[in-house]
């Protein structure tokens, strides 16, 4: 009688699907770190800032470093001094970086040059914007193009708790026009419009002041156009506090005269 063939034991089957675990732990991760960032976002929106930046610099080692305040455009340092803040200066710095490169990435798009300046002053962090960017000569009406700028300007800062001025700056001479008597009028006439659309555009009014220097805070003397040209601006103001008499600070901050 014929011995029947034994046959060979199978072997395990190749698990196809293994990867699937892999994937599986990924995405739990990313739903994760998503819960952990909008958490943190209705709470505190300079943690969540934080968090941006800190996940950013773990991608990308040079992303979002440095403390300078640059001339969009031109990558040219806009400060002559040093300003120093108090415990508050690491919020101080983590908001100008986030201001400086959301209105570079906007400027970028829309070729403005060195005409939007982001930097700190002694009362905060100050967005310069040149005159002809928002108005015709003697006047304080916003086209639509300059209605879009300040609508930028306040989708950045929204978001922050803080007080902000809007500062009108003419040069010395007599507006155009005869629309206004003086600088005075003219000033104050462009900072209110501007402080008006902010508004318009969703940002809540107990947050907002308004203030014209005419041409008693410039930049640099008017003794050129080139000098008068600098001195026409809006200087939108994000305020924080002063530093305490007597107080250090682990973080110098360049500044605008």
């Amino acid at each position: 009688m014929a011995r029947r063939k034994r046959g060979h034991a199978e072997g395990p089957h190749e698990n196809d699907e293994r990867w699937l675990l892999t994937y599986s732990d990924l995405i739990t991760l990313l739903f994760v770190l998503f819960v952990v960032m909008y958490a943190i976002s209705t709470t505190d929106v300079r943690k969540f800032v934080a968090l941006a930046q800190s996940v950013s610099a773990a991608f990308n080692a040079d992303v979002m470093q440095g403390q300078s305040a640059v001339t969009i455009m031109n990558g040219q340092e806009t400060t002559v001094e040093n300003q120093t803040y108090d415990s508050g200066s690491s919020t101080v710095a983590s908001d100008l970086r986030t201001i400086k490169a959301a209105l570079e990435d906007y400027a970028i798009g829309q070729g403005l040059g060195g005409e939007v300046q982001v930097g700190i002053a002694p009362q905060g962090i100050v967005i310069r914007l040149n005159d002809a960017l928002l108005f015709s000569s003697g006047r304080a009406h916003l086209d639509e193009h300059a209605m879009t700028l300040v609508g930028k300007v306040v989708a950045i800062l929204k978001p922050l708790p803080n007080q902000v001025r809007i500062e009108g700056n003419t040069d010395d001479q007599q507006p155009e026009g005869g629309l206004y008597a003086d600088n005075w009028e003219l000033s104050t006439a462009r900072s209110l419009a501007v402080l008006e659309t902010m508004i318009q555009q969703g940002m809540s009014p107990d947050r907002l002041s308004a203030q014209g220097n005419a041409q008693y805070n410039p930049i640099l003397p008017d003794t050129d156009d080139a000098s008068r040209t600098k001195n026409r601006r809006v200087d939108i103001v994000v305020i924080y506090p002063p530093v305490p008499s007597g107080a250090t600070s682990p973080v110098a901050l360049p500044s605008f005269p």
